[in-house]
């Protein structure tokens, strides 16, 4: 029976782990990341790959340096390693334990190698994506690919909704696939470096809306990022996040403003939101949260003494 280390520490990892114990091969390590402060009473808080183990029973690692645990792994004496969103890079000397190491990938590679290729592809307005079984290697998401399936992006997925969908897609593939690749019934094909795109993971200052693009841009650049960490902007000094929204379309006559407006200025407001154009198109926000205030609808300030009303600009 093959031995196996699994790592992963998102919702997503918990499904391919599951996946894997539906081929039948004996997991004998789990690792994961350390534990997190929450909040303002800074609570520890597992994450789900954790919690899931725990209720399993399993050998458990949360090393901060993956390196750290090398001497432990080496007497456990392992076969393979599969892994899905672990958080950390696998080095060398790990690596080299094993007879090969898989990675469930969570895009189309050679396309969005990196930490976030789901919020990339949502964000680039992709209508398809989808899992890649892949060798690990130094180099970052760069090995051989052993097997890929795609799945579409529907215009109303966040980054929540096409996690919980590819988490499915992942532990199917997991199941049908992974034994034929641990036993070379599948072989690896090199990837095509000419087309290599990447998705790192994005920066505090790299989610903040920019009102210049158009209204089916921010749109997707909000679904990337609903609903963690979410997408802001700015009214005034006052930092405001937006958790959904969606395009004003064609049929929804707008035609009758009476004047031009900047590009993030709010049109005006009605029962179902807020109304801000761009520079192609109008944006309707539906979710938003002012500073130190929890989020609501935005049909909240649908009244003429709110805040945020016709004339108020986002954006800095």
């Amino acid at each position: 029976m093959h031995k196996v280390i699994f790592c992963g520490t998102p919702q997503i990892s918990v499904e391919i782990l599951k996946g894997l114990e539906n081929t039948g091969v004996e997991i004998i390590g789990v690792i994961t990341q350390p534990d997190k402060q929450v909040g303002r009473k800074k609570e520890i808080k597992f994450s789900p790959v954790k919690e899931y183990a725990l209720t399993k029973g399993y050998t458990l690692f949360q090393p901060y340096k993956i390196g750290d645990i090398l001497e432990d792994l080496k007497k456990l004496n392992p076969d393979f390693m599969l892994t899905c969103a672990y958080g950390q890079f696998i080095t060398q000397p790990i690596l080299d334990l094993f007879k090969n190491c898989i990675n469930t990938h969570a895009s189309i590679l050679p396309k969005y190698r990196g930490g976030s290729p789901i919020q990339f592809a949502i964000m680039n307005g992709e209508k398809t994506t989808g899992i890649s079984l892949m060798k690990m290697v130094k180099k970052m998401d760069a090995g051989e690919v052993y097997y890929q399936e795609e799945i579409e992006i529907d215009d109303e997925d966040n980054s929540e909704t096409l996690f919980n969908k590819m988490a499915v897609l992942g532990k199917r593939m997991v199941e049908e696939k992974l034994l034929d690749i641990f036993e070379e019934k599948i072989k690896g094909i090199d990837q095509d470096e000419s087309k290599v795109t990447f998705a790192y993971n994005l920066k505090n200052e790299q989610e903040v809306i920019d009102w210049n693009n158009s209204a089916f841009e921010i749109n997707n650049f909000i679904r990337a990022l609903s609903p963690q960490p979410i997408a802001f902007t700015f009214i005034n000094e006052e930092r405001i996040k937006i958790k959904s929204a969606r395009v004003i379309k064609d049929e929804e006559n707008l035609a009758t403003l009476d004047r031009i407006f900047a590009n993030g200025e709010v049109i005006s407001t009605d029962k179902e939101g807020i109304i801000v154009n761009t520079s192609n198109g109008y944006l309707k926000i539906l979710e938003i949260q002012r500073e130190g205030k929890k989020m609501v609808s935005a049909s909240t300030f649908n009244d003429p003494n709110s805040p945020i009303k016709t004339g108020v600009k986002f954006g800095k």
